[in-house]
């Protein structure tokens, strides 16, 4: 198996993780209130953790599939700021990185 079938292989099943986590938390939201399980406050508070964890999946849902995209157009691993490499370390730990850590720590001291 090639590298790229390897990356392929392992956004693939990030992908599917991250599709199964957001579509689960909605479907036992939707469960607990058919069922009445909670009082207002506690279904609220609930929901908004929830909204977050769901906000946070679907962003890294989007990050994923733009990885996935990059690798089919063959620019995956390319800095889309200085389109040098990024390194395989740092592409091994967050495979859906867009930035080279220079260009990273440059972007974060900025903001």
């Amino acid at each position: 198996m090639s590298n790229e079938d390897e990356v392929r292989k392992s956004l693939l099943a990030k992908r599917a993780e991250l599709v199964k986590r957001v579509g689960g938390t909605q479907a036992i939201e939707r469960q607990e209130v058919a069922e009445g399980q909670n009082d207002n406050a506690q279904l609220w508070e609930v929901s908004d953790i929830r909204d977050d964890l769901d906000a946070q999946g679907a962003t890294e849902l989007d990050q994923v599939n733009k990885a996935l995209a990059r690798l089919d157009a063959g620019d995956y691993g390319l800095c889309t700021e200085c389109e040098e490499p990024i390194a395989v370390a740092r592409l091994k730990a967050l495979p859906y990185a867009t930035l080279c850590i220079q260009c990273a720590e440059e972007a974060e001291e900025s903001s």
